[in-house]
This record gives structure tokens, C-alpha cells and sequence, in this order.
């Protein structure tokens, strides 16, 4: 039996409103019956009102049955005893017939209680069995007397092979057999397992149900096709324009030849085909055009996603560049207020240039790097960096003139880099920015020539 715990969601509340609907508490009662009917439950519920109203058409004709019994006893009594009033009999006899009422009184009761009995019996109904477990105990019993070499057998029960059938468009066979019918053995190791029926039946694609009339859905199913004589077979396929539906197109009673067996198949699929193969052919054409539409929206989505990769590189792309103009603008932001805090500098160099000395003062001569030549005189403390200064904000001096009492105040975070260098002609000494005293070199004091050169390796940006 299917366990509880396997049936998911929908399942579990199908079989609440069953339980509920009909009052059946046997909980493995109500999933046989939801499983014979394949989860319908409609179906399911509506097979238990008709049963139970057989039952009841049953009982109550047996109860009419039942009662009429001593009604026919008083009619016969009526008829033997005149209606007037009748002697009273002699103690002789009374003593004499009492041996003889009394073993009719036991008698009776004995009876009575025996047809009590009987009657009670059709009241007992065997639990329904689930459908599934009923179609494999068949097949391990059919392949226990024949083998397993035989046409494959549907697993499951007769309405949902039906069910089956139908969504799948196949032809359904329906084999019933009975174990008191001589003609069953010989048909069930001959024709249901010749290599020719089994090859048939799969190369047609064919569903077969089979059962044993013995149990309960086999028989019923044998009631349902009102079968006659086993074994029994019913070719089952969709029929009909409009709605078609599940109808029998062929019956084949008794015992017969595989060959004989697959020639009526045959005949009557092709007869009754059409439908099949019309509903077949419409149910290719649906699938290929849900094929198209899926492999459109397949190309469809190919193609977007190749377009959301371009797009996506393309913004990826943008962005680095929006990175390097972003950077390069920093960079350019950075170098004009580097450039303007270097501007600054030099001004605040040129307003604060000392004055020059008249005495103790060394006389030096530049020959700037722009072909300019300036005399300037310098204080015995000056220093290497001082001449630095000098040629740095002499540019200013010249357009300008000295400076007045506006003083520049130096830039905050700044650290100036003086562009040039400076070096003696001959020999060819050089002089880098230092705090060494112009007194202590003697090359510079008391006076000398300095060349002004600007460094190769400057940035012109």
C-alpha cells in the first residue's frame, strides 16, 4: 500500500475531502479507492454513492424477500383454519402432541438462526485493495506459470491504463482470463507469449491491461465489457469527431492463434485508425508549433542576451574611458593648482628678495637659459639657495621692477622644484640648490660667472 508519508500536498488534501465527503475512516480504505480512480475524485465519490445505493436496492429487496416469507406462512395457515371459533382440544391430546411441538420449536429456532447466518454473510465486504498492487501480484503470478517472456503487461489499474491511453493516443488491449475456463492455459503460455504477438504489440505500441476475473477489478471490468466467455480481449481506442472518447472497436472471445490474434488487431486498428492518427497528426502539429515558438524564444533570447553582452561591454567600455578622462582631469586639476601654488611660490620669492649689499657682497654674473644676462650682488651669509631664489624670481623683477611693501605669503603644502641648474663655464662646475655660504666657495667669492641651463627632462605639459 502507498504510504502516507510519499503523497504530497495535493494528494494528502484530496484524501481529507474524500474521507470527509463519504465517512469512510478507514484511511487505507479511502487511498485504495482515490487510487483506483487515479486521484479522480469526483469519480471516487460519485462510485461510492452508487454503490452504496446498490447496496441499499440490495438490502431492501432482500428484506422485502425476507418478509414476505411469513406473510406466505399466514396466508397458508389462514387457508387451513376455518374463520369460526374453534374447539378447545382434550388434555389427552395435548399431552400426546407436546413431544412433537417441542421438536418443531427446536427445529425452527435452529433454522431461523442458520438463515440468520446466511443472510448476514453478503453483508461482509473484503477491503478494496489498491489497483497497482493488484496489476504486479498478476503479472508475478502470470510469470510464475509462463515465464517472462511475454507481451509487457501495463502496471497499474484499469483506469488509469485508461487514462493512460487516452492522453498518450495509444490502442489499449484488454486481456481478462479465468483460472476455471480450460481454454486459459493454452492461451496464456501459446499466444501471450509467441514472439510474433509480443513483437506486434510493441512495434504498435499498443497498452495492455490484463487481469484475472477472480479479483475484484478484473471482475468488474468483466461486468463493465460484459464479457461472456474467457479468455476475453476489447480493443480499446479514442472515437468520435467532436469529443472523442474511449470506445470498444473490438471484442474477440475465446481461445485463438497468435496469428489469428494479431490479423484482427490489425484489421480493426486500421478501421478504426483514423481518429487515432487524426488526433495524433494535431497533436504533432500542436508540438511542432510549440517547438517553433520555443526555439523562436530560444533564438529570441540568444539574440537578447548577445545584445546585453555588447551592451554590456560597450558600458564597460564607456566607463573605462569615463575612468581615464576622470583621471586625467584629477591629474590636469592637480597640475594647474600645483602650477598655481608654483606661481605663488615664485612670487612670494620675488617679494621677498633682499636688497642688494654694498659691501662685503660677491658680484656674480648669469647667463639665463633665455640668452638674458644679469650682474647681481650678493651678502657674504647668502647661500647656493639664495641664487636659486634669484634666478627663479627674476622673471619677475625684470617685468616689474623691484617690489614694493606687498609681501606674498607661501603656499601651504608645497614643495618647490626648481627647473634648472647652475654650473661655472670653465672649469665646468656644478652648483645644485644647498644652504652652503657663497664666502665658503671659492670658485663663487668674490665674483664669477654662473651658467643657468634648464633641466632636458622636464615636463613641458
Amino acid at each position: 500500500m502507498v504510504s502516507l508519508d510519499t503523497l504530497n500536498d495535493e494528494e494528502r488534501d484530496k484524501l481529507h475531502q474524500y474521507q470527509t465527503i463519504t465517512q469512510i475512516q478507514d484511511v487505507e480504505e479511502a487511498l485504495g479507492q482515490l487510487l483506483e480512480f487515479d486521484w479522480n475524485l469526483e469519480r471516487a465519490i460519485q462510485n461510492v454513492y452508487e454503490s452504496t445505493s446498490r447496496e441499499k436496492n440490495r438490502e431492501e429487496l432482500e428484506q422485502e424477500v425476507a418478509t414476505t416469507v411469513p406473510a406466505a406462512e399466514t396466508r397458508s395457515t389462514s387457508t387451513t383454519t376455518p374463520n369460526t371459533t374453534r374447539k378447545r382440544p382434550s388434555l389427552l391430546l395435548t399431552i400426546l402432541l407436546w413431544p412433537f411441538g417441542m421438536a418443531w420449536n427446536i427445529t425452527w429456532s435452529i433454522l431461523s438462526l442458520a438463515s440468520r447466518i446466511i443472510m448476514a454473510r453478503p453483508a461482509i465486504t473484503q477491503k478494496k485493495r489498491d489497483p497497482r498492487v493488484l496489476a504486479l501480484e498478476f503479472i508475478e503470478s502470470f510469470e510464475q506459470k509462463y515465464g517472462s517472456h511475454h507481451i509487457e503487461f501495463f502496471r497499474g489499474g484499469y483506469s488509469q491504463a485508461l487514462e493512460k491511453a487516452r492522453k498518450d493516443l495509444k490502442f489499449m488491449l484488454v486481456l481478462l482470463h479465468s483460472d476455471d475456463h480450460d481454454d486459459t492455459d493454452a492461451f496464456c503460455r501459446n499466444t501471450l507469449t509467441s514472439d510474433r504477438l509480443v513483437n506486434f504489440v510493441r512495434d504498435k505500441n499498443i497498452l495492455v491491461w490484463a487481469g484475472n476475473v477472480r479479483e475484484t477489478e478484473a471482475h468488474k471490468v468483466s461486468y463493465t465489457l460484459q464479457a461472456s466467455t474467457y479468455p476475453f480481449m476489447a480493443l480499446i481506442a479514442l472515437q468520435g469527431s467532436s469529443t472523442p472518447k474511449m470506445t470498444v472497436i473490438e471484442r474477440i472471445e475465446g481461445t485463438c492463434h497468435p496469428e489469428e490474434l494479431i490479423s484482427q488487431i490489425d484489421i480493426a486498428m486500421d478501421r478504426h485508425g483514423a481518429v487515432v492518427n487524426r488526433l495524433l497528426n494535431e497533436r504533432k502539429e500542436r508540438e511542432m508549433q510549440r517547438q517553433l515558438l520555443v526555439d523562436q524564444d530560444a533564438a529570441f533570447n540568444k539574440s537578447l542576451k548577445q545584445d546585453q553582452e555588447k551592451a554590456r561591454l560597450a558600458e564597460e567600455e564607456r566607463q573605462r574611458q569615463q575612468a581615464l578622462e576622470d583621471e586625467k582631469r584629477l591629474q590636469q586639476e592637480i597640475a594647474a593648482l600645483q602650477e598655481q601654488k608654483r606661481q605663488q611660490y615664485i612670487r612670494y620669492l620675488y617679494t621677498h628678495l633682499p636688497q642688494e649689499p654694498t659691501a662685503n657682497f660677491a658680484k656674480l654674473s648669469f647667463r639665463l637659459a633665455d640668452g638674458d644676462r644679469v650682474i647681481r650682488q650678493f651678502d657674504q651669509e647668502a647661500t647656493v639657495d639664495d641664487l636659486y631664489q634669484f634666478v627663479e624670481a627674476y622673471p619677475l623683477l625684470k617685468e616689474e621692477g623691484p617690489c614694493g611693501e606687498e609681501k606674498v605669503e607661501a603656499p601651504i603644502d608645497y614643495a618647490h622644484a626648481y627647473k634648472f641648474t647652475m654650473h661655472t663655464p670653465y672649469p665646468r662646475l656644478e652648483f645644485p640648490p644647498s644652504q652652503q655660504k657663497l664666502i665658503d666657495i671659492k670658485s663663487l667669492w668674490p665674483s664669477a660667472t654662473l651658467v643657468v641651463e634648464d633641466d632636458d627632462d622636464e615636463d613641458e605639459e
